[in-house]
Parts: C-alpha cells; structure tokens; sequence
C-alpha cells in the first residue's frame, strides 16, 4: 500500500486531532498529574496513528521505514499503559501510582511489551515471495507477536476502562460523573477501533489471504471510532466549562 492513499491520510489526520486534543487537556492544568497521565496517553497514541500514515511514505522496506513502524508499535504499546495508569490513578488515589511496588512492575510490563511488539514487527515487500514490487510495502508480524501488539494492549486498555467504571460509581457529583462517562466512552471507542483493525491483519496472517475489502471495511471502522475518541475525551474534561459559557451566553441573550 502506498502513501496515496486515503486510510494514510485519514491515520496522519486522526493522529494530529488526538495530539492537539492531549495539549489542549495538558494546558488546561499543566501541574495535575492526572491531566499530565490524560495528556500523555493521547499524545502517544497521536503519534502512533501519525507516524503509521507516514510509514508508506517508503516504497521500498529500508531502515527508516522500519525504524518508524518500530515508533508506531511502541507509540501504542505505551499509550495502552498510559491509558491505564491513568484510569488506576483515578480510582485508588495519584499516591498508590508512585509506590515503587506499583511503579515498577508497571514500567517492566510497558518495556517489555513495547521493545517485543516493536522489534518483531517489520515493514517488508507488499508481495508473496518477499521479492520487490512495485506495489511497494507492507507490514507484518508472525501471528504470536500480536499478541504483544494487539491483545496485551487491548486487555490492558479494557482494565482501564474498568477502572473508570468503577470511580464512576463512587462518585456522587452529577458533574464528575459525566466527565468519566466521556472518558469511559473515549477510550472504548479507542478498543472498539482496535479490534476490527487487528481481526483483518489476524485474518490476513494466519490464513495466508490478503482481502482489501475486509481490510478496507476494518480499517474504515478504526478510523472512525479513533476519530471521535479524543473528541469524546476533550469534552469530558472541559464539560463544566462548556456548560457554563452556554448559561452566560443564553443569559446574555436574554
């Protein structure tokens, strides 16, 4: 698949609506550790998207077209743990994060995953001997690596939106609530992108059959529900403020 492409464009533009969504929630509080662990999870996974369009910016798998798809699986690897981390910080306090029993663990689990997933996940010939072609290239990963790519950060993320759910419950301000709600939604569609993107390549690589409508369906899907993710999240954080600024403006009216 070549950079002309639609799906390019779309993984470049996505990626920057959720980098300047993770500034637009950093600057919001730029010294709340919870904003920095918000912030810092969409602007890893910004920069996944983005870096994954501008990967076929390559026609043929050299070094740098590698190297790039090494930042796009580490990207997200770390984003998924960011992701958690947050929703953890939520729930059981900032201070439980940052006790080195916790701590640690958590930064061996990030670093093992990301240099697994991205090492072994190559950019090669879009072609079934693995010789030149002017189709230009692919990537691809032997079906135990998606495991690290996909799975791992998929259950990790879900962990997270448990999370959410569960702070969500004990909360008992109406506003709270529906802050977490948008974030809950967020980072669901973030899983509910994931999983169609990594079925048509699960497909692909274990039954040996390239079919670009399915891989066209999914990845269509992804972008879609990656798309309105950040959006959700930008909302969830600035919902108050929203609310009020309509009140002043309706009160201005009147």
């Amino acid at each position: 698949m070549l950079f002309n492409n639609p799906l390019n464009y779309a993984n470049i533009i996505t990626g920057l609506i959720a980098i300047v969504v993770s500034f637009l929630i950093l600057v919001k509080d730029i010294k709340a550790f919870l904003n920095i662990l918000f912030s810092s999870s969409l602007f890893f996974w910004g920069i996944s998207l983005l870096l994954n369009g501008l990967t076929f910016l390559f026609t043929e798998p050299t070094a740098g077209a590698n190297l790039i798809r090494d930042f796009v699986t580490g990207s997200a690897s770390v984003a998924a743990f960011l992701i958690f981390a947050t929703a953890f910080s939520m729930f059981h306090g900032e201070h439980y994060l940052k006790k080195w029993y916790l701590f640690l663990p958590l930064i061996a689990c990030t670093l093992v995953n990301t240099i697994i997933g991205s090492y072994f996940d190559s950019v090669v010939w879009d072609s079934e001997d693995g010789l030149p072609t002017t189709d230009g290239i692919k990537t691809t990963q032997a079906p135990w690596v998606m495991i690290f790519i996909y799975l791992i950060p998929t259950i990790v993320i879900c962990l997270a939106i448990f999370f959410f759910i569960m702070t969500r419950k004990e909360v008992e301000d109406p506003l709270i609530k529906k802050r977490i709600l948008y974030f809950i939604l967020g980072f669901t569609f973030i899983v509910a992108g994931v999983l169609p993107y990594a079925l048509g390549g699960i497909y692909e690589q274990i039954f040996s059959q390239e079919s670009i409508t399915l891989e066209y369906v999914g990845w269509i899907i992804a972008e879609a529900f990656w798309v309105v993710a950040p959006v959700l999240m930008l909302v969830g954080f600035y919902r108050g403020k929203i609310r009020k600024r309509y009140q002043e403006v309706l009160e201005d009216i009147s």
